[in-house]
């Protein structure tokens, strides 16, 4: 019977392809050099091995880094991609567009000679992961804490030479780093337990580490005036040369900017519709001059939204509310079978801590390992005082909790986690998962979630206009047609949000490109893909389906996602 089996498997092996096997190995290969060279990361999946290094110190690791990914461009083009089986075929596309990608940072945005934050993300990011991750044992925690403290000082002397201009956002934003990272560093101790000796010389090397932070910052912010300054976004020209990359490849800048010019102003009347009549209850009718008092009547009604008392919570409400919120939508979308089942990893709610980087009300934390026993970390943001009001209200609780958990991204990340390819799970397509965040709450609010009631879809068209003027604000913004106080302005005053709001946003497109312009680019894609399914399914369509069909495989290249959708 061994023999058999043995001469099975010798002959399912002969059938298999050259290019499956080859490409079979150099996506293993790629994976391995990856987590090689991104210490940070291989400690984000739970990869251990390389938990007390930093990667790319100096020019040498660069210049062997860059010749690594041209000779993986090499090989994965010399395999023939039509020869390998389909979802094989999906990975290669997806391993070959990172790779280019990589390559057109080193090539044309050369980050770590302007953005001090190529540097100081990284280490902030490498303690702030082994301090709150709940799962790393101790002895290994306490191991690759010291060894990546001792590397402070001296990944930071290499970024100053490094360094040979500056953009003055970026430097605001790295104080603002610098400051984070400084406050984790002495909280550090109290994630910490070891002997004496071991935690007096961690404390030594926390020491060392603030000065030549506190060291870094003072220079930040005196020598690097003498540097040229970059016109930062324009000089990066990102319209012209990365949005190819940063997009998914299938698109163009000036379409995708005339669409959303386009879908502005009637998703700003169909807003207007829907907020006249609760303007009317409180206001005379308006005389209408100009477009001003329109958008005037939405920003009052919006206002008007948040500010209800009926919505409001109290401070000492905060976490039990989003509890209650995610209960909700949880048992909305199963009962009205939106969803197909499926075993997800338990959220487990947090406050933030005061070190944490994200400027976002609720976010995720510990995602990424593929276990399915390790908690899903999800972070709030506390309320400033123990008493009063908490700055969002339940309907906008709810949203939030759409966009981040269920249905929206938690549900995709849950599946995503299920499907064996590593590569698809390390680099999801951005506008695919973009896309299905703002798709998964529009579906929600639309089959009836809060009991049909008009605020809901308010503000869920609110969300949709403010990712159709992201999209435009980026696209103006990244060529320099408008400034940095001009993008801000238009976000008020467009997608009627506040101002701190619409400067957070503006990080993001600053940090993070076309961030925004994915979200748009997504929405309107997973829409167009429901409604070209439904027309191929007929009296056959079902909706928890369609879900199931774009979720069961990871997340994969919209082109991609809908062959596979519209091919059953």
């Amino acid at each position: 019977m061994k023999r058999i089996l043995i001469l099975f498997g010798v002959i399912i092996f002969g059938c298999r392809s050259s290019p499956e096997v080859s490409f079979d190995s150099l996506n293993q290969a790629f994976i391995n050099w990856y987590f090689k060279y991104h210490p940070v990361e291989s400690t984000r999946y739970n990869i251990k091995i390389k938990n007390g290094k930093y990667s790319l110190n100096t020019k040498a690791e660069m210049d062997e880094y860059y010749a690594d990914i041209s000779r993986f461009l090499i090989e994965l083009s010399q395999i023939d991609a039509t020869k390998i089986p389909p979802d094989s075929r999906i990975d290669y596309e997806i391993l070959y567009s990172k790779l280019e990608e990589m390559k057109f940072i080193i090539d044309e945005i050369k980050p770590w000679e302007w953005n001090p934050l190529w540097t100081l993300d990284e280490l902030y990011d490498g303690i702030y992961i082994l301090s709150e991750r709940a799962d790393i044992k101790m002895d290994d925690r306490v191991n690759a804490v010291k060894l990546r403290l001792d590397k402070i000082p001296g990944l930071l002397n290499n970024s100053k030479i490094l360094l040979t201009a500056h953009s003055k956002i970026h430097i605001f934003y790295s104080n603002t780093r610098l400051d984070m990272l400084v406050n984790l560093l002495k909280q550090l101790p109290l994630k910490l337990n070891a002997d004496n000796i071991t935690l007096d010389s961690i404390d030594e090397l926390i020491n060392k580490a603030i000065i030549a932070l506190d060291g870094y910052k003072v220079w930040l912010n005196s020598y690097p005036e003498k540097l040229e300054e970059i016109p930062f976004p324009e000089e990066l020209r990102l319209n012209q040369n990365g949005f190819h990359y940063y997009t998914g490849g299938n698109y163009l800048a000036p379409r995708v900017y005339k669409l959303a010019m386009k879908k502005l102003r009637p998703t700003q009347d169909r807003l207007f519709h829907l907020t006249l009549p609760f303007y009317l209850k409180e206001n005379d009718e308006p005389v209408w001059l100009d477009r001003e008092d329109t958008l005037e009547v939405i920003k009052w009604v919006i206002e008007d939204i948040n500010n209800n008392p009926k919505y409001k919570i109290r401070n000492d409400e905060v976490l039990s509310q989003f509890y209650e919120s995610l209960t909700n939508i949880e048992k909305f979308c199963y009962s009205k079978s939106l969803l197909p089942r499926n075993k997800n990893k338990t959220i487990h709610l947090e406050f933030a801590q005061e070190y944490a980087n994200s400027q976002i009300p609720a976010f995720l934390f510990d995602n990424h390992p593929k276990q399915v026993s390790t908690d899903i970390i999800y972070n709030i943001r506390p309320p400033d005082d123990d008493f009063g009001e908490y700055p969002l209200n339940k309907l906008e609780i709810d949203i939030i909790n759409a966009l981040h958990i269920i249905p929206g991204y938690g549900i995709q990340l849950g599946y995503s986690q299920n499907y064996p390819s590593m590569i698809r799970y390390l680099f999801p397509d951005l506008v695919t998962s973009a896309g299905w965040k703002s798709y998964a709450l529009n579906m929600l609010i639309e089959e009836g979630y809060g009991d049909w009631e008009q605020e809901y879809h308010i503000l869920k068209l609110k969300e949709e206009i403010s990712i159709i003027v992201r999209a435009i604000i980026e696209i103006k913004y990244y060529s320099g047609d408008i400034s940095r106080d001009d993008a801000i302005k238009y976000l008020t005053k467009m997608a009627f949000m506040k101002k701190d709001r619409a400067e957070i946003l503006l990080m993001e497109s600053d940090l993070h490109y076309f961030s925004g312009t994915t979200t748009f680019i997504g929405i309107m894609e997973m829409s167009s893909l429901l409604a070209e399914y439904k027309r191929t399914q007929g009296d056959k369509f079902e909706l928890s389906e369609f879900h199931r069909l774009i979720l069961k495989d990871g997340v994969v290249p919209l082109f991609e996602l809908k062959k596979k959708v519209l091919s059953l």
